[in-house]
């Protein structure tokens, strides 16, 4: 090999290695811009994860809450259910009462209308002259 293309050999390798320092700084470059963005998409995913895990949270406190108020609710359903049959029994009761009370009045009005008989045939029949 002569001086000249050793040159030219040593010159190529210098190149080679200068094209290779550069693509290896882009490569760095690259890396850390992909480092960066993995970075904030993992603090963005932390931030995800704790505002649904409040949410979550929150959710299960309301729930707990409506669960509470739907037993407080089926509670007081459950005694006015009984107070209602309470009642109802009591107006079957009242009206048995008042169908007796009809029988009785029906009863008591035949004897007045029995009474009043006798003593209009009473007075007619001159009775009424003592």
């Amino acid at each position: 090999m002569t001086g000249e293309e050793m040159e030219r050999a040593i010159e190529f390798l210098l190149q080679s290695q200068a094209n290779h320092q550069v693509r290896l700084d882009q490569l760095t470059q690259q890396i850390a811009e992909t480092n960066r963005i993995v970075q904030l998409q993992a603090d963005t995913q932390s931030q995800f994860i704790q505002i649904v895990t409040s949410s979550m949270e929150a959710l299960a406190a309301s729930q707990r809450r409506t669960d509470e108020r739907f037993k407080k609710t089926d509670e007081r359903l459950s005694r006015t259910d009984e107070q209602l049959s309470r009642t109802d029994e009591q107006l079957s009761r009242t009206d048995e009462q008042l169908s007796r009370t009809d029988e009785q009045l029906s009863r008591t009005d035949e004897r007045l209308d029995r009474l009043a008989g006798i003593v209009e045939r009473h007075i007619v029949e001159g009775h009424g002259d003592s």
